[in-house]
């Protein structure tokens, strides 16, 4: 296994910090509508158009936000069948499980509604900017009533912001992890490969509910719950071997969602990602996920929770500031620069915002989670 740090995998840190950036630079490129096609980072590969959309097309591959959401659902798969190996399997084990999950997610999602209801009803009006996507104005396009704070609250409605909608899908393969993973204990390899193949075809299937698609996403937890039981065969894949893959496999992940739809996407970039996460973890010959050790990826890594929430309110925030304050900027020419600049000022505004958020937040409610779940088990 990879060197950890008081028994944590660094790495896997590191790698949450690069998704939570790569999510955010996906967003702030998704603002300004572009001229011609909206889709620019869909065309060809191989057309070139001018240098502006190349380079767009460019920072929206390395930003594929679809593929960072696919690995943090493999990612946190693993990590709670890890957790669950400590599950006392009683009523009272499942409720204190189920509480701690539900501090670990609820209190920062808390705070990113309250304060995107309370910027709501402070004099906001919906708009709809000559120059913005059609991305941007369908967010905030309705009124906010305690009614619809309480539907997004809930998780009826995900319409507070652009990653809200996995929180959802989350907690429903929270509450369906500890029969997974009782299933996946109980079984080997070929059974568990078995289920996980019925799962990926029930989310093209039964799963394809019209208005609810969170259970298409269930095969991924599993998925990411079963990467121990394959141990061996990540310790023993050749390094040469590994490095191949790895450069085909991060190709194809940058790419696939842009060249497919988003289901099919989504099968094959958690195929790779549950090779990346398994090398990551099990192969520590391996190098090439070295730089997930860098400071800069673990500092992002330990605020990526708060980071991932938090961003879109901010940048949505910014960019309608920008639309009214300034519409005479030249949108339909700089649409790179002007993205760049949503980026780097918005990852800059919240990351600070974060890191209060994480500091007052996020951990005294993980301290109140795991009080309150040895109270329940009398440890």
């Amino acid at each position: 296994m990879q060197n950890t740090d008081n028994g944590r995998i660094t790495k896997l840190d590191g790698l949450r910090g690069l998704l939570s950036l790569i999510v955010a630079l996906n967003h702030s490129f998704l603002v300004v509508a572009i001229p011609a096609y909206a889709n620019v980072w869909g065309q060809n590969y191989l057309v070139f158009t001018n240098l502006q959309a190349k380079l767009q097309q460019l920072f929206m591959l390395i930003g594929n936000g679809g593929a960072a959401v696919t690995l943090f659902f493999i990612l946190s798969g693993m990590v709670l069948g890890q957790s669950m190996r400590r599950l006392e399997f009683s009523l009272t084990g499942f409720l204190s499980f189920f509480l701690k999950r539900l501090f670990r997610l609820y209190p920062v999602y808390i705070v990113v509604i309250l304060v995107t209801a309370i910027y709501m009803r402070m004099g906001f009006r919906y708009q709809v900017f000559l120059y913005a996507s059609p991305w941007y104005l369908w967010w905030m396009n309705f009124s906010m009533t305690f009614k619809e704070f309480l539907n997004n609250f809930f998780f009826i409605h995900t319409y507070l912001g652009g990653v809200t909608w996995t929180l959802r899908v989350i907690l429903i393969a929270s509450f369906i992890m500890p029969v997974f993973y009782q299933m996946s204990r109980k079984t080997g390899r070929l059974t568990n490969l078995i289920f996980s193949l019925l799962l990926i075809f029930a989310s093209f299937t039964v799963f394809n509910l019209n208005g609810f698609r969170d259970l298409r996403y269930l095969y991924m937890f599993y998925l990411g719950l079963i990467i121990p039981k394959f141990k061996s065969l990540f310790t023993d894949i050749p390094g040469w071997l590994i490095n191949l893959l790895v450069f085909i496999g991060l190709l194809l992940l940058l790419m696939i969602r842009y060249i497919s739809d988003e289901y099919f996407g989504g099968l094959v970039e958690s195929i790779i990602s549950w090779f990346i996460i398994g090398i990551i973890v099990y192969n520590g010959k391996i190098k090439i996920f070295g730089f997930l050790d860098q400071k800069i990826f673990l500092f992002f890594g330990k605020i990526s929770y708060s980071l991932y929430l938090v961003h879109f309110t901010v940048l949505y925030i910014l960019a309608r500031l920008m639309f009214s304050w300034l519409p005479n900027l030249p949108y339909s020419g700089s649409y790179l620069p002007l993205h760049m600049a949503l980026f780097v000022l918005s990852l800059f505004i919240a990351t600070l915002v974060s890191l209060f958020v994480h500091h007052y937040i996020e951990i005294p409610s993980l301290r109140a989670g795991n009080i309150v779940s040895r109270k329940i088990l009398n440890k």
